[in-house]
């Protein structure tokens, strides 16, 4: 897989100014948001731009493709003859690492919800994990987590894109894994960042690009009482822009309003066992989405010299959004090559 190295004195050498990220600039109404997440430029006449696009409702955007995409320079329509130009999605571009974090207190353990737990977090791989063979396989990636009443929280499965090795750890949860009936939530939690975070950093001091998503499942509330709701609820809030929160709670004893706030990406509830496995895939769908929402622009200016305005617009049937940015071409010249990046 072919990512995207931004050194520091690439960065230092070439910048961009974004000047708007937003809709459509003549229409107010809500339509596509682009955020532009890296940008760097590169002699001869290279621009690169990576970005994520979203919905109205902030949900990523998956499945453009070029046809999708215009490219505009200080307000002028650029075409594929003036510009050699590319636009991949995400398999090609970044790192997307999740991790999945089950509650397997002796209430989950010691009861018929275990099996169903089980069915419904092996179709939750299989909705975020590319399969095998397929252009995204290695993109995404999914490390399994588990917390009782304990102080620390226990992996079970470390970080993988392997599908058939993830539902196995999976299948191997049992009865016997734990007979602590306490939760401690809160603990799992702010631990939970702390790793998220760590594969961030991870990531970054390789010169990559990553972006990361904790999903966390429980049938109860915190009863180990060895965090407070306060510092849990802090660390999340603090945590990095490129980490998301995603929440699933079982059954009447959850507290609805803790697990929609730790869960501030999204927050998902099944009432009943039989609604578990349409709430894991709920979940699955939305990270596919947002891992797939990520775009890379290349392409050749054929400006030479000065600040210039780029927009970037996305449409799709009557839905458009524009982000607009500055480069810097002085010093371009003819010879660009997007293979050389």
């Amino acid at each position: 897989m072919t990512k995207i190295r931004l050194t520091i004195g690439l960065l230092a050498l070439f910048s961009f100014a974004v000047i708007q990220s937003c809709g459509s600039d003549d229409d107010p109404s809500p339509g596509f948001q682009i955020k532009i997440e890296n940008q760097f430029v590169n002699l001869p006449s290279n621009v690169s731009i990576f970005f994520q696009v979203q919905d109205q409702s902030g949900n990523g955007v998956a499945g453009l493709t070029e046809e999708d995409f215009n490219i505009y320079e200080n307000g002028g329509l650029i075409s594929e003859f003036e510009a050699a130009r590319k636009i991949q999605s995400n398999e090609r571009v970044f790192d997307y690492n999740i991790m999945l974090l089950l509650d397997l207190s002796g209430s989950v353990l010691s009861s018929q919800n275990l099996t169903s737990l089980k069915s419904a977090a092996k179709s939750f791989i299989d909705e975020v994990v590319p399969i095998e063979g397929s252009p995204s396989a290695g993109a995404i990636k999914v490390e399994i987590w588990w917390f009782d009443g304990s102080e620390n929280i226990k992996q079970l499965q470390p970080i993988t894109s392997n599908t058939v090795t993830l539902k196995n750890t999976i299948d191997n949860i049992s009865p016997n894994m734990s007979s602590d009936n306490s939760t401690n939530l809160y603990g799992a939690v702010i631990q939970s960042v702390t790793i998220a975070t760590q594969r961030l950093n991870q990531t970054r001091q390789l010169d990559e690009i990553g972006s990361n998503a904790v999903v966390i499942f429980t049938d109860g509330t915190d009863q180990a009482n060895r965090a407070s709701k306060g510092q849990a609820l802090e660390a999340v809030n603090k945590a990095d822009s490129d980490i998301a929160f995603y929440t699933i709670g079982l059954g009447g004893e959850i507290d609805q309003a803790v697990l929609r706030s730790i869960g501030k990406t999204s927050f998902v509830s099944a009432t009943n066992i039989g609604e578990l496995l349409d709430r894991f895939r709920e979940i699955g769908d939305l990270i596919n989405g947002k891992a797939n929402s990520f775009y890379l622009l290349e392409y050749c200016s054929p400006k030479r010299s000065g600040n210039n305005q780029l927009t970037i617009e996305v449409a799709k049937g009557n839905i458009k959004g524009r982000a607009n940015t500055l480069f810097d071409a002085s010093d371009f010249n003819g010879s660009c090559n997007l293979q050389q990046n």
